[in-house]
């Protein structure tokens, strides 16, 4: 079971939860073991304290920490680790939709930080930082196109996200268990 999840304090980078699994041991009682919680976002790790997992050790040791493997989470990781795969009609247009919202996320940041090196360049230096560049490089053409890609980023970043959702509203996931089924119309005999 999940026992408690150690977040990272505030004065270090933040990263994924440490979870403190307690493992019933026959004849040895209770063994705490530690792993890093697969969910990256810091805090995901309290959702999961109370939740029983899979777990494979070697020792029994209890000074022996770091000595476990998760072989099964609990099903909403399971759900959040699956890729992204879907199936049907709209699958196609949905994973073509998916990467330009990724492209279009690429060229938000990409403008916002061109732009801020050409401001930096052109209001600052008074252009002086370009003066050794080919004379074909216009630098307040080149600040006008990142700071539109700033700026036009973030639109074609939600157009593309909701034409995703669109797609994805039209197929399904594809669920890497299989789901048992059950025949109707055939009698036992």
């Amino acid at each position: 079971m999940i026992e408690q999840a150690i977040e990272e304090g505030p004065s270090e980078v933040q990263g994924p939860d440490t979870l403190v699994i307690s493992v019933d041991v026959p004849g040895h009682g209770s063994i705490r073991r530690k792993v890093i919680c697969p969910l990256s976002m810091p805090g995901s790790g309290r959702g999961l304290v109370g939740q029983t997992v899979g777990v494979r050790h070697v020792t029994d040791d209890p000074d022996h920490v770091d000595d476990v493997l998760v072989v099964r989470w609990p099903s909403e990781v399971t759900r959040a680790l699956q890729p992204f795969r879907p199936e049907g009609p709209g699958a196609g247009h949905a994973r073509a939709w998916r990467f330009l919202t990724q492209c279009a996320a690429v060229v938000t940041v990409g403008g916002i930080l061109l732009t801020v090196a050409m401001l930096i360049g052109v209001v600052f230096t008074a252009g002086e930082l370009f003066a050794d560049l080919p004379a074909w490089f216009r630098p307040w053409e080149v600040l006008a196109a990142s700071a539109g890609a700033a700026a036009l980023g973030p639109l074609a970043f939600a157009f593309c996200g909701a034409r995703v959702t669109t797609a994805l509203s039209r197929s399904r996931r594809v669920n890497p268990t299989p789901t048992p089924t059950t025949r109707t119309g055939q009698s036992s005999g």
